[in-house]
């Protein structure tokens, strides 16, 4: 596949990812959830790898507007913008700059330990209470020996 080829299919790719992305329900509200950051990897087994994708949001004036609401036309400020990697290595050094500039504002290693931690109490606290009732359906069914 030559650049101009390849230029199109990233194109099309680019349009069909951002009205995946511009669907989702939760579209309107990444911003306020902290996700400014997409990275999007394309490629297939015939072609190979086609590049990968970073959107990141700025607060510029858009002139979008969310045509969804329940009474009027939203106006979104800020848009999304784009850029090509030729390699998964330089989208991946990208985003490990993104994900080292996020973790000046908090750490996300730490924010998955204390995750991890959690899920594992509720399954502890799970599997006691699977045993607690195991142990009283044994004790309920005792056998009755008639001599």
């Amino acid at each position: 596949m030559d650049d101009g080829q390849k230029e199109v299919v990233r194109t099309a790719l680019e349009m069909q990812f951002r009205y995946k992305f511009y669907q989702d329900t939760v579209f309107p509200f990444y911003q306020s959830m902290g996700i400014k950051d997409v990275f999007q990897g394309f490629g297939n087994d015939e072609v190979g790898f086609i590049g990968m994708l970073h959107l990141w949001w700025v607060p510029e004036e858009s002139n979008i507007h969310y045509d969804r609401p329940t009474k009027f036309p939203v106006k979104i400020i800020g848009t999304w913008k784009a850029e090509w990697f030729d390699t998964a290595q330089e989208g991946m050094a990208v985003a490990q700059k993104v994900e080292e500039e996020r973790n000046k504002v908090y750490n996300s290693h730490k924010m998955i330990e204390v995750h991890q931690a959690y899920a594992r109490s509720v399954m502890e606290k799970q599997t006691r209470q699977q045993i607690k009732e195991q142990i009283d359906n044994l004790e309920s069914e005792k056998k009755i020996l008639w001599n």
